[in-house]
């Protein structure tokens, strides 16, 4: 199996990629994504969502707030709670169940979270088809995970989307 870690700054296409790779190849993935909060035309954070829900809460789950002034306001006991029992249910799973696990956005957030960052390692250990997107950041553990012997890494800040997908797609053989 293939651990895939595609990195670029925002809006480099990394989630289109991902759709576009799902989509196209009929996979079915878990794990969990990161989707903007937008209200009238404004960026206003982020929600993670948890592709296969979480029994007992909302499956949409504000992370980051912005304000007014810009300043914004990380909810990192989201990671601790609602993202801890995400990636509890993925370890659970049976391989037969999902064909990728989606680690999405991964950056600045989960450092707040040591038993976030302690199961994302548990999943890098399975032999399943991994796709991690990060945000061109460093942090102790975007570097851990950066310095991984077993990833195919794919900077998007300097390859194009379809040079990208074209690679994955050879790779997954789907």
């Amino acid at each position: 199996m293939n651990k895939f870690l595609i990195i670029g700054k925002s809006n480099t296409g990394k989630s289109c990629l991902m759709d576009e790779l799902i989509e196209n190849n009929g996979l079915r993935p878990v794990g969990f994504r990161m989707h903007g909060i937008v209200f009238e035309n404004e960026f206003k954070g982020y929600y993670m969502n948890s592709i296969k829900p979480v029994e007992g809460y909302h499956n949409n789950v504000p992370i980051q707030t912005v304000l007014r002034s810009k300043h914004r306001i990380n909810l990192t006991e989201v990671y601790d709670t609602f993202g801890v029992l995400c990636l509890n249910d993925v370890l659970k799973m049976k391989k037969k169940e999902y064909d990728c696990i989606i680690l999405d956005e991964l950056g600045r957030g989960e450092a707040e979270s040591p038993e976030f960052m302690e199961k994302i390692r548990e999943i890098l250990e399975l032999d399943v088809n991994v796709f991690i997107l990060m945000k061109t950041v460093s942090t102790p553990f975007t570097s851990e995970i950066r310095k991984r012997t077993d990833l195919h890494i794919y900077d998007m800040d300097n390859m194009s989307k379809e040079e990208v997908y074209l690679n994955i797609q050879s790779k997954i053989g789907k």
